[in-house]
């Protein structure tokens, strides 16, 4: 029976995960306040976004990991196991659905423009899984300190607002009108509201199972940040643009683990 810290566990993990899918929808909003295409704005929301998540599987993802296991050297194995396993997974799921690389080469033209972004917002909606585990796997994870569950959340909360204008601004500048744009933008993430909860009930019904868990969350997330982010925040001519966004959000994670944590 579930018992009212419980069902409070509940609200909050579902809270924190409904507060990262508005600030994608706040962050795909911008389409109407941006009124010309901007190449150097969408390096700098994707690196301040890759920044984020490499900084938060490390700190709120692998070290709580590391410190479950005690220092039992032998069970320390499970860190990386889980964290290639994350991986793998998600190049599992890159292979057998829809990528937006698929048709760079295929098709030419504003119709090309359009396709690429809309299997973009599909990839983007297939990398917010893990995210929503994390959060989900955070919580379960978090015996009477919430807090570097909770810095995780506002953590992958404030990378979703530039990813959010990372979808929704080329959808616009390739003929989309800003409301369906806005919408496609916000539509990727909507997906980590059931992924939270996911996460949460399989890692609270099978505690010993949480250090391969929170591991195999960090590999899913690097995985998408070096396959998608990276690649993409460094794709215009001004390369250093990606990379200093980059550190901007890895120091914004870490800031937070170091005031907070």
């Amino acid at each position: 029976m579930i018992n009212l810290s419980e069902m409070n566990m509940y609200l909050l993990v579902f809270m924190m995960s409904v507060f990262n899918w508005l600030m994608t929808f706040f962050g795909s909003s911008l389409v109407y306040l941006v009124k010309k295409e901007s190449h150097k704005l969408i390096s700098v929301a994707l690196g301040i976004a890759a920044g984020i998540m490499i900084a938060a599987s490390f700190f709120s993802l692998l070290l709580p990991a590391i410190d479950q296991l005690e220092g039992s050297k032998p069970a320390l194995l499970i860190i990386p196991l889980g964290f290639l396993t994350g991986g793998l997974f998600l190049r599992l799921c890159d292979k057998y659905l829809p990528h937006e690389h698929l048709l760079s080469h295929e098709i030419e033209g504003p119709k090309a423009a359009i396709s690429k972004n809309k299997l973009l917002m599909l990839a983007m909606t297939l990398h917010n899984i893990p995210e929503g585990l994390a959060v989900g796997i955070a919580f379960a994870g978090a015996q009477h300190n919430f807090l570097p569950a909770l810095i995780l959340s506002v953590g992958i909360g404030i990378q979703n607002f530039p990813e959010g204008t990372a979808i929704s601004l080329p959808m616009h500048q390739s003929g989309i009108s800003r409301f369906r744009s806005m919408m496609y933008g916000q539509f990727s993430a909507m997906v980590e509201i059931p992924s939270a909860m996911i996460g949460f009930l399989f890692a609270s019904f099978f505690h010993n199972i949480l250090p391969f868990a929170l591991s195999f969350a960090a590999g899913a997330m690097m995985f998408v940040c070096i396959e998608e982010l990276i690649p993409e925040a460094n794709a215009t001519k001004e390369i250093d643009t990606g990379t200093i966004s980059f550190m901007i959000g890895f120091i914004i994670m870490m800031f937070l683990d170091i005031i907070f944590g």
